[in-house]
């Protein structure tokens, strides 16, 4: 598993919607990110929402379960 300070480069083409949506991620953002970041950011959370990467939350341990903290 690569964290963020190791990574692999990779080289991709876009179609030029994907790339306006890129492009509109970055201003909606607001955090003046570069497009290789912003599509890092991006994806990251798609594979988060997804389940696809560990967010290192794994919830309450079994013990830690009860009716307060019920639905």
């Amino acid at each position: 598993m690569n964290s963020d300070t190791d990574v692999t480069t990779l080289t991709i083409t876009l179609t030029p919607e994907l790339a306006d949506a890129l492009d509109r991620y970055i201003v909606e953002s607001g955090l003046g990110y570069g497009r290789d970041v912003a599509l890092m950011q991006a994806f990251r959370d798609w594979a988060t929402s997804k389940g696809l990467v560990d967010t290192g939350d794994d919830g309450l341990r079994p013990e830690q379960l009860n009716a307060a903290n019920d639905g």
